[in-house]
């Protein structure tokens, strides 16, 4: 039995990895803190058990293992060791854990998660495992254009948050301390990660929730249902045309899998992205259809919105701010390496459907009930 360790397999793409891994017949060693009064087990087990909305398959629990971490301390907050409470020397390692936010209160404070935490548990773990993954971001690439190699890191770019440039910073420290240590290395970059494609659930906010939860704000306040429309215009501060790469969750944590455990992978960068993604236009409209609205309003997108933009317009830029950059952005992932792993790799994204927002809309009006919105 192969046994893998993970941090961060509490959050959205940790808990589908470990769920992915416990099936497939490892073993797992999960790595994190406990939080608003709930063991690390306890998170994990909740975040495994939200992915499909059912309770956890009791027969893969016994593989899966909880220890309590700090990895922003260099010790990882143990009194001893923890190579001596794993097993052997052959694990691999999957660093998912992170500060995702684009903005945070703190940004030092996430640069000591995402570079000083990352440094922390390979130093940690250097003596118990045969190859790390690295989890980083397809938008190490910041506010670059065109074509974005694999191999590309530190092009002089800018970055639209302090989230990118602590990934790109992560990603130099990581790969210089495996090299001194002789640890094989593996770097993974998804980009926008979007709702699984069967259920339309998501851990976190996406994209799509995003906009789900515009236009569902939108109706409360008017008090209207789906089918009804309170504009006849609506500008939205987007490039039609701009293709943002999202990925749903599901065929990407598969590709995170094939290619992590993959004897080539050693060494190499893998962009984990949508080969083939939808222009802002198509998904705009696709949301719109959804509501039952696509052909009672006029949507038309704009470079900025005009000094007095309507209600409508104001609440829409005020909950896809943080996202705009993404919207409008101009860069395409390579994916050469990623194909020479999974030859089929192109065939398991599907786009963004109407059935598929719809399950979305779904889950993301659930939610809201379930937080007394």
């Amino acid at each position: 039995m192969r046994t893998a360790i993970v941090t961060g397999a509490s959050g959205f793409i940790g808990s589908r990895l470990v769920h992915q891994l416990l099936m497939r017949g490892w073993s797992v060693h999960a790595l994190g803190r406990p939080k608003s009064g709930k063991s690390y087990e306890d998170r994990v087990e909740a975040a495994i058990e939200d992915i499909d909305g059912l309770p956890i398959e009791r027969g893969i629990l016994p593989e899966l293992r909880c220890h309590e971490v700090d990895i922003c301390d260099s010790n990882l907050g143990l009194s001893r060791p923890l190579s001596e409470v794993l097993p052997g020397t052959d694990a691999v390692l999957f660093h998912v854990a992170g500060d995702t936010r684009f903005n945070p209160p703190d940004p030092e404070a996430q640069r000591r998660v995402n570079i000083g935490g990352s440094l922390n548990v390979m130093r940690a773990l250097q003596d118990s495992v045969a190859s790390v993954v690295h989890v980083s971001t397809a938008y190490v690439a910041g506010d670059r254009q065109g074509l974005v190699l694999e191999g590309d890191l530190d092009e002089g770019q800018g970055f639209c948050n302090c989230y990118e440039k602590s990934k790109l910073d992560a990603e130099i420290e990581i790969t210089n301390l495996c090299a001194e240590s002789g640890l094989p290395l593996t770097i993974t970059r998804p980009s926008i990660i979007t709702n699984d494609t069967r259920t339309g659930r998501s851990s976190t906010f996406t994209h799509l929730n995003a906009i789900v939860e515009v236009i569902s704000r939108i109706q409360k306040h008017y008090g209207i249902s789906d089918g009804e429309v309170v504009s006849e215009e609506i500008r939205i501060p987007a490039d039609p045309n701009s293709r943002p790469n999202l990925a749903p969750i599901d065929p990407i944590v598969d590709a995170l899998l094939d290619v992590g455990v993959s004897p080539q992978g050693a060494g190499r960068t893998f962009h984990l992205s949508h080969p083939d993604p939808q222009p802002n236009s198509e998904v705009v409209f696709l949301a719109a259809e959804a509501f039952g609205v696509k052909d009672k309003i006029a949507l038309s997108f704009v470079a900025a919105l005009p000094e007095e933009p309507t209600w409508t317009e104001r609440m829409l830029l005020r909950s896809l701010r943080p996202y705009l950059p993404y919207l409008n952005g101009a860069a395409t992932f390579d994916l050469t390496n990623t194909r020479s792993i999974i030859p089929d790799y192109d065939s398991r994204f599907p786009p963004i459907t109407h059935d598929y927002m719809m399950k979305v809309i779904e889950f993301q009006r659930h939610q809201g009930q379930d937080d007394g919105d």
